[in-house]
């Protein structure tokens, strides 16, 4: 028996003893670069050291630093990702990966699926329950990773030192882990029966904006070939880079806040006690522990220019593109306590120019429908980020294949809530018997569920492999080349008709308009935007 068949490869850094699950090689907790601590805290990742012998890679590593919530202190509509489910320790030293290989030899060159877990870039990990690799590796023949990156005040703080120590940038070491581990992948997926020249980088909410600047990025140029960004479009979306200075001068008053005089005394502290002055930081501004503080920023070298003047001027990278968001992503209201009322005096404030049309676009006959109307609202806007950037990819002779999810559980709340932020996931990883309201509690399939898997990781692995999600005899997808080229996935999936796209070209025009920015968590209303 040879090696592989064994589970057993070697890496640049040396050789990995895995285990094998359902006729798939698992190898756990591989370094992708060194541990970024002590004089490394705050720095872009380094190289991981090599080592001798054979390294055990059967166990996950540490997740990033975040706050960790148990299940019974998240209130109902957080958005975030409690203890249970990164179902390890939380350490400064996070920066590994998960591999997992259906391949029989080193030779088969199978596409490779990178994923990047969402949770805001504040919260989650690689080794969530539901994005294990095996469910989609052994069904379509394809090379699933998964990796952690530094999060939150670790991933992003910045400082003008620290832009003097490293020659004019500093924040953004998050995306740098994101894009240390492709670069890692690359050199070494072979080993795995992985190709390095079909690498599709994936991403959700938190990690689709990080998926969506890795598209941006200069540096990523070809590293890999194909990105899937999923509920979490930066053009017109929720999650955006600012200035740089706007982060370095947060840093300054962080720095003030705890009294360190210096970058030497603030990498010699313990990194908890860091983090829990943190919170307390953040605590003083009103921001609570699943908020946002540090974030991703313009930092001149990752993204060297504005995301939407990378976009809008083509500068983005010739990848591959596949994108789209739910059709719920949100609960914007609560249902028990809206109305059909309450509803109709929503949309007269928020859309004075085209009341009568919006009550025939979202009809609502009673509080549960209208509370479902009011979240599909909003995540109809936040779809149009990214119809934007099909129009720009095709604008730019770049594939492009958008996406709405309305695939609903079969039950009662589920056609009550709808499509909620997440509920793609457990079907590309073919986590059965998962996605209860949100990807990580039971829900017990049934046929229809079966058969959308088989439709989603279809389309995903076609697309991973060839960059065109069609084949199989699926319902066509067509290109993104005209408003609006986008496909409905749901139980009987099909290109969006023209008759449903009366609203989107009202919202576009919207969103077109510089002077207004929306906001989706909650009812969507267009509001003025305020100048950095």
């Amino acid at each position: 028996m040879t090696d592989f068949e064994q589970a057993k490869v070697q890496v640049k850094q040396g050789w990995l003893q895995g285990y094998t699950e359902e006729g798939v090689k698992i190898f756990k907790g591989i370094p992708y670069a060194a541990p970024p601590v002590g004089a490394l805290r705050f720095r872009h990742p380094q190289d991981p050291e090599r080592w001798r012998g054979v390294r055990k890679a059967t166990q996950y590593s540490a997740a990033a630093i975040q706050h960790v919530m148990e299940i019974a202190d998240m209130p109902a509509n957080v958005h975030g990702v409690p203890q249970f489910m990164a179902p390890s320790q939380y350490e400064e030293d996070c920066l590994y990966l998960n591999v997992w290989t259906p391949a029989k030899t080193a030779e088969d060159k199978l596409p490779v699926f990178i994923w990047i877990h969402g949770g805001g870039m504040v919260a989650g990990s690689g080794c969530e329950v539901v994005c294990d690799g095996i469910g989609f590796a052994k069904r379509k023949d394809i090379v699933v990773v998964t990796i952690n990156y530094r999060l939150g005040f670790f991933g992003f703080f910045a400082h003008p030192e620290l832009t003097a120590e490293a020659g004019g940038t500093s924040g953004n070491y998050a995306l740098y882990d994101m894009r240390k581990a492709c670069l890692w992948v690359k050199e070494n997926i072979a080993k795995f029966g992985g190709d390095p020249d079909r690498i599709t980088v994936a991403g959700q909410s938190g990690g689709a904006a990080g998926t969506g600047a890795l598209h941006a990025s200069p540096l990523m140029k070809g590293v890999i070939q194909r990105v899937s960004i999923e509920s979490g479009p930066i053009y017109w979306g929720f999650m955006q880079p600012g200035p740089r200075k706007k982060m370095e001068d947060l840093g300054v008053e962080y720095m003030n806040f705890i009294g360190c005089k210096s970058l030497e005394e603030l990498r010699r502290k313990d990194a908890w006690e860091l983090f829990d002055q943190y919170e307390a930081f953040q605590k003083s501004k009103g921001i609570g522990p699943m908020g946002f503080g540090f974030s991703f920023c313009i930092d001149g070298e990752f993204l060297p220019k504005p995301y939407s003047e990378i976009m809008d001027n083509g500068e983005f990278n010739d990848f591959d593109v596949l994108m789209g968001s739910c059709a719920q992503e949100f609960p914007a209201v609560r249902a028990s306590e809206y109305s059909v009322e309450k509803f109709h005096e929503y949309l007269e404030e928020a859309f004075p120019d085209n009341v009568e049309n919006m009550k025939r676009w979202y009809p609502a006959e009673n509080g549960i429908e209208a509370a479902k109307q009011v979240s599909t609202i909003a995540s109809d806007i936040m779809l149009l980020g990214s119809a934007k950037l099909g129009e720009l990819c095709h604008a730019n002779g770049k594939n492009a294949y958008i996406w709405l999810m309305s695939k609903e559980n079969e039950t009662e709340r589920g056609h009550n809530d709808g499509s909620p932020h997440c509920a793609e996931m457990p079907y590309v990883f073919g986590r059965v018997d998962h996605g209860e309201r949100n990807p990580f509690f039971p829900y017990h399939w049934v046929g229809a569920d079966y058969d959308f898997m088989e439709l989603i990781q279809g389309y995903w692995y076609n697309f991973a492999a060839t960059g065109d999600p069609n084949g199989e005899n699926r319902p066509y997808w067509k290109k993104y080349e005209d408003k609006f080229d986008i496909i409905n996935l749901n139980n009987h999936s099909d290109m969006m008709p023209e008759a449903q796209q009366e609203k989107y070209h009202y919202f576009y025009e919207k969103l077109q308009n510089n002077n207004f920015v929306v906001s989706l968590f909650g009812p969507a209303k267009f509001t003025p935007k305020k100048e950095d």
